[in-house]
């Protein structure tokens, strides 16, 4: 049975959060307090409305915060969202402006809101001054009225607006109670505070938590955070000892003042994030931690570890080559970024889950993701990123606790790139290290432009007797530098490592390393990757790591792809896998043993979304979109639109790895069953997504949601060479 008719009678049967406690206690293992999830979710006493609904798995309704490109679950937010978006508007003369503009359903019950202005004259972003403005209603809707000044350096010019919009409340306090819950022992409370940037201006917020039993109450901690200085301008992480509550039932009281006592009109908009009571001795036991790291554009035809003659990454080289297991033929999802994270992420094929044209999407509510999943059974989740492609605002953050983003556009410089990520990497393994974990890490360093710090420039000078000089041919010197961003990338890697060890982590962690799609280099005529589905792009690395649980050199022939990363991971965790899982785990490849029968002859399938090729000259030549593949064993079979047509190419992989032959032929009988599984692939992936979608009790839309792009998050694109 194919894989889209054996999907069409699964009932989608998520695992419910309930299920995954029960699972947990049976384990012996304590799953920690969270404050953020329903069931243990404090009533908001305030202006600030907590929305939330769902079960402890889905969290795509939990209220979230960002502060610092950081972004996380928090208690309560105020009430926020785009209140008006231009992108082509007149400056007059006097550079004021007045602009209108009628409140979405989340915004439309308040009676005053911060707005937060943003201007893009020429290629920057300008975050204007922000006003307070009371809202108006006209019969069942409400609007608002946004003065702004725009720079005048704008003033003449159409330019692009962006107003974002924070609900805000005339009380100076908040305060929220948890239900009682009995205390572990030797357990602690973690957490974090924060000011939301629109209030920044509004001065010192004093925040405090006691504990309770019925109306008695004692403070246990309280701190004042000042957003005129460097700290009140972050996440402040604490954690307070609560050994000596016993093992009592207690309940918690959060609470938040303004310190502006001159300012009638002041307001605030303070933040408790994933507020959390962890017992440690309870929780270690077994469980391995996971981290996963995606090198964004790393072909596996780059690195040593696959036969490449340039010594690109001696570290992993010997760390998974040696020391781990190693996946000869790991097939991406997708030619670029967006569709296969979230095939990583949900074991879906991207036509299922929709996540196919980047910034324009949001992953469906029906989804549930592995952070989402590995949450529900206990892990800390966290993700340090580069932004880009994966903002958390698309469903990327999804299940993460702590959700990080360089939105730096600058990635001519190491900042912002692999060293930045894995600095904050290092730190979030230090002060999580007694938590079972699990950390997706994300970097953009051997994307173009491939700009490598000056100390690599002398590697890779000679590629099959071309020497590469500042007169080479533009696709040599990209391939160089490319390279040079790979080894760059390698000796960062060989520090990250060192924390496992200084950490006292190594023994318990399976480190996982992979690609979301390669690069090409003009092996068939275009550069860079998104349009076409030849091996350069689609055939990626799939590297495991970990002392005493990953073979060490072990190498596995049979092809697999990112589908099966989700089940692999739950399984090596010891968590539930979710029947929504389109893909199979890899573990007992991981163990030796034989091919399972479900793998054998297992379609693998890739999809390209780009509308438009690099060649060789950088000019861009326009595909039409989607490309289609099917691999099965090494025959791979593509289809491409041209011209109104379909255009199909086939190959050889195993006497023509290079893809230099095209044998495909229409009246060959034994090409039949491959093309037809090639022609059926879309409307079957449609029919499975519209199938999960009815088992959620969702209705099905036709396209995920659009939205519009961060102005952060748009800049770092435009470096990438994404947008104009």
């Amino acid at each position: 049975m194919v894989w889209w008719a054996a999907l069409g009678v699964i009932a989608l049967g998520l695992i419910a959060g309930a299920a995954l406690v029960m699972h947990l206690a049976r384990s012996g293992i304590a799953p920690p307090y969270r404050f953020v999830d329903p069931a243990l979710r404090p009533e908001a006493q305030s202006g600030t409305v907590s929305r939330t609904r769902g079960s402890a798995m889905l969290t795509t309704a939990y209220p979230v915060a960002s502060v610092a490109d950081e972004t996380r679950y928090v208690l309560s937010a105020a009430p926020n969202g785009l209140v008006f978006f231009s992108a082509a508007t007149q400056v007059p003369a006097d550079a004021g402006m007045t602009l209108s503009a009628k409140l979405s359903d989340i915004l439309q019950d308040a009676d005053r809101l911060v707005m937060v202005p943003r201007v893009k004259i020429g290629q920057s972003w300008t975050r204007l001054p922000d006003v307070v403005v009371s809202t108006e209603r006209d019969g069942t809707e409400t609007w608002v009225h946004v003065p702004v000044r725009v720079p005048a350096e704008g003033v003449g010019q159409r330019i692009r607006i962006r107003v974002h919009g924070f609900a805000i409340s005339h009380a100076r306090t908040t305060w929220y109670r948890t239900p009682e819950v009995k205390i572990p022992n030797e357990a602690y409370l973690a957490f974090g505070i924060g000011i939301e940037q629109a209030a920044w201006s509004q001065g010192p917020v004093s925040f405090s938590i006691s504990d309770c039993e019925s109306d008695q109450c004692e403070t246990l901690y309280s701190e004042s955070l000042d957003p005129a200085t460097d700290a009140g301008q972050h996440w402040n992480d604490r954690k307070i000892s609560l050994q000596k509550l016993g093992t009592q039932k207690r309940s918690f009281l959060f609470e938040s003042r303004l310190s502006n006592n001159n300012d009638k009109d002041a307001f605030s908009l303070p933040l408790w994030s994933n507020p959390t009571i962890y017992a440690p001795h309870a929780r270690l036991g077994k469980r391995l931690n996971i981290i996963l790291l995606s090198i964004d554009t790393l072909s596996a035809e780059h690195l040593p570890i696959y036969g490449y003659n340039q010594d690109t990454a001696p570290f992993i080289t010997e760390t998974f080559g040696k020391g781990g297991t190693v996946f000869e033929h790991c097939v991406a999802a997708s030619a670029t970024t967006p569709p296969s994270h979230m095939t990583m992420f949900t074991s879906l094929q991207p036509m299922v889950h929709g996540v196919t044209l980047g910034t324009y999407q949001i992953a469906p509510e029906w989804l549930v993701t592995l952070a989402e999943v590995m949450r529900a059974s206990g892990f800390e989740t966290a993700a340090v990123t580069e932004d880009g492609w994966l903002g958390a605002q698309l469903g990327f953050g999804r299940g993460f606790n702590m959700y990080a983003e360089n939105k730096s556009p600058d990635i001519m410089e190491p900042q912002g790139s692999v060293d930045v990520t894995f600095a904050r990497a290092r730190e979030w393994l230090a002060e999580n290290r007694d938590k079972p974990f699990f950390l997706f890490l994300h970097t953009f360093q051997v994307h173009d432009p491939y700009v490598p710090p000056p100390q690599y420039k002398k590697l890779f000078t000679n590629y099959g007797g071309e020497v590469v000089t500042d007169d080479s041919p533009g696709p040599l010197r990209d391939r160089a530098n490319y390279d040079r961003e790979i080894r760059y990338t390698d000796d960062q890697l060989r520090l990250l490592f060192q924390t496992l060890v200084e950490q006292g982590l190594a023994d318990n962690t399976v480190f996982i390393l992979l690609s979301d799609h390669g690069e090409e280099f003009a092996e068939h005529g275009f550069l860079k990757h998104g349009a076409d589905l030849y091996e350069e792009v689609t055939q990626v690395p799939l590297l495991f790591w970990g002392p005493g649980h990953i073979a060490a050199g072990r190498r596995v022939s049979q092809p697999v792809g990112h589908i099966d990363l989700m089940p692999t991971i739950l399984e090596l965790a010891g968590v539930p896998i979710p029947s929504q899982t389109m893909g199979v785990s890899l573990v007992p490849l991981l163990r030796g043993d034989a091919v399972p029968k479900s793998m054998v002859n297992r379609p693998l399938f890739s999809e390209a979304w780009s509308d438009w090729a690099i060649l060789p000259d950088y000019t861009p030549m326009a595909f039409e979109r989607p490309g289609y593949m099917v691999q099965v064993g090494t025959r791979k079979l593509s289809r491409y639109r041209r011209d109104g047509k379909m255009v199909y190419e086939l190959y050889d992989l195993a006497h023509d790895p290079g893809e230099k032959r095209n044998i495909f032929d229409e009246q060959n009988s034994d090409i039949a069953a491959l093309r037809r599984q090639l022609d059926e692939y879309e409307s079957s992936a449609k029919r499975s997504a519209m199938t999960m979608a009815l088992a959620q009790y969702r209705k099905p839309s036709g396209t995920p949601t659009p939205v519009h792009l961060d102005t952060g998050q748009e800049e770092k694109l435009r470096a990438l060479g994404y947008l104009k």
